[in-house]
């Protein structure tokens, strides 16, 4: 078997495919399991619920929530839950209305920190009626600025990846551009996918927790059900890491390439970290989501 659970569509405010190009792509690389997983978002999910079967491609239920961990911020994986609880609209107007509000301070945020001023409708236009997010607000902030700072995004060695590895260098927590939003707290989030019927998996944890043993294991004892081991942000020793910290305490084992088509131009969908078979580990995540249910 090979599964890639961390997709995103363009139904997700910072991704651009549509659910039948994931399909082709899925069956491009030969998936047998997939999970479309947008951010507090369940439109895509439920797209790909209806289209799976016919296009021949496993598919699972699934949604990535940003939440508080203490201070920091993490992004848990639900799977297998009941989308169709109105608790998932309730979240996902609550962070429409949440990128709303941050967008403007953001962008003030850059416009400062840089000496530059922006082109707000350009960016509104970029958005096409959503509202702006750290995404557009880079997108044309390196497509149309000149900056010694910006360099290593536009050309250097962080343009492979530019607008992901601008937010993790300049825009995320304890950052000089970080805006606060205002997000569940982890716990609210594990509690309420498990009544939903899912399973709870933490997402590219090097991301966010790096080798943290104690924060993991924080996380396990407040009930998460594992960590997406295999991911493509993920060096061996995080791999190893957290395989050893899932293997441990019996906790299920994810693959997720956290594909968002053009806006993370180096991100292959189905490419997470591990060739093997899935098959034995995706079994372990099933078993989770039937004992929540």
């Amino acid at each position: 078997m090979k599964a890639d659970l961390h997709i995103h569509c363009s139904a997700s405010f910072d991704a651009t495919e549509s659910i039948d190009t994931i399909l082709e792509l899925a069956r491009e690389n030969q998936l047998d399991l997939i999970a479309v997983s947008d951010h507090n978002e369940i439109d895509g999910a439920l797209e790909l619920e209806r289209k799976g079967e016919a296009a021949g491609v496993e598919t699972l239920s699934a949604i990535e929530i940003d939440c508080f961990f203490g201070s920091n911020i993490v992004h848990l994986l639900g799977y297998g839950c009941n989308l169709w609880d109105p608790g998932f609209t309730r979240l996902k107007n609550h962070y429409i209305e949440e990128l709303r509000r941050t967008g403007r301070q953001r962008l003030q945020l850059i416009e400062e920190h840089y000496g530059l001023k922006l082109n707000e409708q350009a960016i509104l236009e970029r958005a096409k009626g959503r509202p702006y997010t750290n995404v557009e607000i880079t997108q044309e902030l390196l497509a149309t600025q000149t900056h010694p700072l910006l360099v290593p995004y536009q050309s250097g060695e962080r343009s492979a990846n530019p607008i992901a590895n601008f937010y993790w260098d300049q825009l995320a927590v304890g950052c000089w551009g970080y805006a606060e939003l205002r997000l569940p707290e982890w716990k609210q989030v594990t509690d309420y996918v498990h009544q939903c019927g899912g399973a709870l998996i933490v997402a590219h944890p090097m991301q966010n927790l790096k080798l943290d043993e104690t924060a993991a294991d924080q996380l396990r004892q407040g009930g998460v059900d594992g960590f997406e081991v295999y991911s493509s942000y993920h060096d061996e020793r995080g791999r190893q890491f957290y395989h050893e910290v899932c293997q441990r305490w019996g906790l299920a084992e994810t693959f997720g390439s956290d594909f968002h088509g053009t806006t993370k131009p180096n991100i292959v969908l189905g490419q997470t970290g591990y060739d093997g078979d899935c098959d034995a580990a995706v079994q372990v995540l099933k078993e989770r989501i039937a004992h929540w249910r």
